[in-house]
């Protein structure tokens, strides 16, 4: 899987494809409540018209029929029930609406564009995609001499970067006339969360823990600590960096470096960064979040659906002793992990009036190991994140068996661009001294 974002993302010319999705029944309401990030998601759509969108382009070498791809299309919309589902806003609030499957039309046409190719593709997705429409996604492909790029864009609110994935694996095996496992419901795994979600209140330890970090950080909400150009308020367009920290070829070594210390690659990345702030002027400890998924029911690994939650860290860069960064980052995230279990709603509730706002955004950094989701080895996979104007930095670290790369967004600033490149070269120098002679990590 590679990750982009619409200002890296170039899909290569060739004649373009788009189906029009439509009911041909009506939709019945689903008595499945909102999650937490979908009522947070639908809100921001009310308010702004749009909260983002994610999109998966699929790239095959060779020339697939437009037929083998409708039946791939209505396959992956018949077997992910979220996909059929959508939301309006009803006098009780948000309210989700389900088709039953095979209630709908994919009816392929060519599409005569005037604009570039990518730019007119993203235009689509940008304008196609809503969690307030029936079947509100992107469904082309990019079909040539000898090959095809299918492009599958959808709100947020009904995919993850995990989905992403499943989405990719199924939709290849669908093409290929391959058995494709039956997953669990999204819908179904709400009703698992709604029926094991404890209810919690100030007291409770983990609500308490949410109180400690904020209270820490001056009840601010996490921003990127070093200085990205832009004053209290302003917002700039966004910029992608996309990089590759280790290559496939050097992973062998980097892992057995790792090994040697019984560290394990995630908290090495954020103890690494943490220090790599550090480095360039930032301060000692590094307040973030990290955003975690929640597919822990039983077989929700193929689950598609918006399934992450997040938890708060302070990533120390900066301890008196060499490898103690690691020790210590490495028991605060397995202490912060737990945290995801109760959601940010009852912190709100306990907290929001000593919530100090001073970015729009949050500063986050994000891990996911694609080797782990069984992606197609057949095709190349490429996410795509929709942008909107920021004020701080964001981080998705992902492994593939390309080896360990790293996808940037920060405000389109030059005082951004200089920052950013500082902290990212060094934290490339660490990491190649590390896989180099195996020696220091803190």
């Amino acid at each position: 899987m590679k990750l982009s974002g619409v200002d890296t993302v170039d899909i290569a010319p060739g004649e373009l494809i788009r189906w029009n999705l439509a009911p041909t029944a009506a939709d019945c309401t689903a008595d499945v409540n909102t999650s937490e990030n979908e009522k947070f998601h639908l809100d921001a759509t009310r308010r702004d018209g749009r909260a983002g969108w994610l999109a998966l382009t699929i790239d095959l070498a060779e020339n697939i029929a437009v037929d083998e791809l409708t039946r791939a299309i209505r396959s992956m919309i018949d077997r992910h029930e979220v996909l059929r589902c959508h939301f309006d806003d009803g006098e009780q609030g948000w309210r989700r609406r389900r088709l039953a499957p095979d209630a709908f039309d994919a009816v392929p046409h060519i599409v005569t564009q005037t604009a570039d190719l990518t730019e007119h593709v993203l235009a689509g997705i940008d304008a196609t995609c809503s969690p307030l429409t029936v079947l509100g996604h992107f469904v082309a492909a990019v079909r040539r001499v000898s090959s095809t790029t299918v492009v599958l864009g959808f709100d947020h609110c009904f995919v993850d970067a995990y989905s992403l994935a499943v989405i990719a694996k199924d939709f290849v095996d669908d093409l290929r006339e391959r058995a494709v496992e039956a997953p669990l419901s999204y819908l179904d795994v709400r009703r698992i969360e709604e029926s094991s979600t404890p209810r919690v209140d100030s007291s409770d330890e983990h609500v308490r823990a949410w109180g400690e970090f904020l209270a820490a950080n001056d009840w601010h909400v996490p921003a990127f600590p070093l200085d990205l150009g832009l004053g209290a308020g302003e917002t700039a367009p966004v910029r992608t960096d996309v990089r590759t920290l280790v290559s496939g070829r050097e992973t062998d070594r980097f892992d057995q470096a790792i090994h040697a210390r019984g560290a394990r690659i995630y908290p090495l990345l954020l103890t690494s960064l943490a220090q790599a702030v550090r480095d360039v002027g930032g301060p000692d400890e590094l307040p973030t979040i990290l955003p975690v998924h929640t597919r822990h029911a039983p077989g929700a690994r193929r689950t598609v659906g918006w399934m992450v939650a997040n938890v708060p860290i302070r990533l120390l860069g900066a301890s008196a002793l060499p490898g103690d960064d690691l020790t210590i980052n490495s028991a605060r995230l397995a202490a912060a992990l737990p945290l995801a279990e109760i959601g940010l709603t009852p912190v709100y509730a306990a907290y929001a009036d000593l919530i100090r706002p001073s970015r729009h955004d949050v500063f986050m950094i994000s891990y996911l190991d694609y080797r782990r989701t069984d992606l197609p080895k057949c095709a190349v996979t490429q996410q795509i994140s929709a942008t909107r104007a920021t004020d701080t930095a964001q981080l998705w670290f992902w492994r593939d068996h390309d080896g360990i790369h790293l996808r940037t967004r920060h405000p389109d600033t030059s005082t951004a661009a200089r920052t950013i490149d500082d902290v990212l070269g060094a934290l490339s120098d660490r990491l190649r001294e590390l896989s180099a002679d195996g020696q220091r990590v803190g």
